[in-house]
C-alpha cells in the first residue's frame, strides 16, 4: 500500500511539474517570461501577509468541498451536487442571521452552522435515497438538483428576501453577533478557518481510524463484499451522501457568516467544482485534500497577481489544473504501458542473451 501511495505521489508530483512547463512554454510562445510570471504567481500567492491570508480564505471552501467528494466517492456514492447544497447552506446561514437577530454570538454562530449543515445533508439525502432504493443514477439527480437550487435560491434573494438597499441581489446583511472576525487586517481571512481545521481533523480521524471509515471503504470497492461481511452498504452510503452534503453546506454558511456577511445570488465562483478536482488530485485522501486545497488556492490567488504584474491571463492557471488533470486521469493507462513497454525490452532482452 505504501508502494502505491509512493508511486501515485510521484506521478501526481510529474504531471504538476509538466503542466508548469507547458504553462511556461504558453508564456513564452506569447512573449512573456515564464521565470517572472511565476515568481509573480508565487509571490502574489505567499509574498505577504496579506496574500498568505487571501490564499487560506480561499482554501476554506475547498477543504470543505474537497473532504465532502472524498467522503462520499470513497463510499461508491458519487455526490457531483455539491454546488448546489453549498447555495442552500449558504442561504439557510443567511436566513438565521436575519430572522433571529437578537441572538448572542455563542448561540447564533453554531446555530447558523448547525442548521446550513442540516439543509446541506438534507438536499444530498433525497439523490442518496434515490440511489440506494430506486437505483436511480446519482451523477444525473446530484447535477440536475444543482441547477434546482441555484435557481431556487435565485429566486428567494431577488423576491421574497431581496435587500431593501439597492439592488444587490442578495438578502440583508445579518446580524453583527453573526459575523466572523476577520483575522488580517482588509483579507477575507476570517475563524472559519479554525473550524475549517477541526472538521478537516474531524473528517479525517472518521475516515481513516474508525470502524465507520473502514466500512465506507470497504462498501465504495465492493458492495457485494461488505455486504457478504455483514455490512449495510445502503445505510453506509446515505451516511456518507448526507455528511458530504452537510459538510458543502458548511461551505456555504462560512462564505456568508465569514466572508459576505449576506447571501448572494452569485455567493459561489464554483468551490464545489474546485473540491472536486482538489479530492480526486489526491484520491479521495483526508490530508491530501487538504494539500491540494492549499495548492489551488494559492494558484486562483497568485494568477491575479501575475496577471496585474506581468499581464499574463490569469486562465493560465485554468490551462495548468486541466493539464494536470489530463495527466491525473491517465495516470493508470500511462502506468500500464509503461510495464508493457519494460516487460517486452526484458522479453527481447532475454531472446537476444539466448541466442
Amino acid at each position: 500500500m505504501k508502494k502505491i501511495n509512493l508511486s501515485y505521489i510521484i506521478s501526481l508530483a510529474l504531471s504538476i511539474f509538466v503542466a508548469l512547463i507547458i504553462g511556461a512554454l504558453i508564456m513564452l510562445i506569447n512573449g512573456k517570461s515564464p521565470f517572472i510570471g511565476y515568481s509573480a504567481l508565487f509571490s502574489g500567492a505567499f509574498g505577504s501577509k496579506y496574500n498568505l491570508a487571501t490564499t487560506f480564505a480561499k482554501t476554506v471552501p475547498l477543504v470543505l468541498t474537497g473532504l465532502s467528494t472524498a467522503i462520499s466517492f470513497r463510499s461508491g456514492i458519487f455526490n457531483i451536487g455539491g454546488e448546489g447544497q453549498l447555495y442552500l447552506g449558504a442561504f439557510a446561514a443567511a436566513y438565521i442571521g436575519i430572522t433571529f437577530t437578537s441572538l448572542p454570538f455563542f448561540i447564533g454562530i453554531p446555530l447558523a452552522i448547525i442548521f446550513g449543515a442540516l439543509v446541506g445533508g438534507l438536499y444530498a439525502f433525497l439523490p442518496g435515497v434515490l440511489k440506494v432504493k430506486y437505483k436511480i443514477d446519482e451523477v444525473i439527480t446530484t447535477i440536475m438538483l444543482n441547477t434546482v437550487a441555484v435557481l431556487f435560491t435565485s429566486f428567494l434573494v431577488n423576491y421574497p428576501f431581496a435587500t431593501t438597499q439597492g439592488k444587490m441581489n442578495g438578502t440583508e446583511i445579518i446580524a453583527q453577533s453573526y459575523h466572523l472576525r476577520r483575522l488580517v487586517k482588509l483579507s477575507t481571512l476570517n475563524t472559519s478557518v479554525f473550524f475549517m481545521s477541526f472538521i478537516a481533523i474531524v473528517i479525517y480521524y472518521l475516515m481513516e481510524k474508525t470502524s465507520i471509515g473502514y466500512d465506507f471503504k470497504m462498501v465504495g470497492q465492493n458492495r457485494m463484499f461488505a455486504r457478504y461481511g455483514g455490512i449495510n452498504d445502503k445505510k453506509q452510503m446515505l451516511i456518507a451522501m448526507v455528511i458530504s452534503g452537510a459538510l458543502c453546506g458548511m461551505a456555504g454558511v462560512f462564505e456568508v457568516l465569514g466572508v459576505h456577511y449576506r447571501f448572494l445570488q452569485s455567493i459561489s465562483p464554483g468551490y464545489a467544482w474546485d473540491g472536486m478536482l482538489a479530492s480526486l488530485m489526491a484520491k479521495n485522501n483526508p490530508v491530501g485534500v487538504v494539500l491540494m486545497a492549499i495548492f489551488l488556492g494559492a494558484l486562483k490567488t497568485g494568477s491575479v497577481s501575475m496577471e496585474n504584474a506581468t499581464s499574463i491571463p490569469s486562465e493560465l492557471v485554468m490551462v495548468i489544473q486541466a493539464i494536470i488533470v489530463l495527466f491525473i486521469a491517465g495516470e493508470a493507462g500511462f502506468k500500464d504501458k509503461f510495464v508493457l513497454l519494460n516487460i517486452k525490452r526484458k522479453s527481447k532482452k532475454a531472446g537476444e542473451t539466448n541466442a
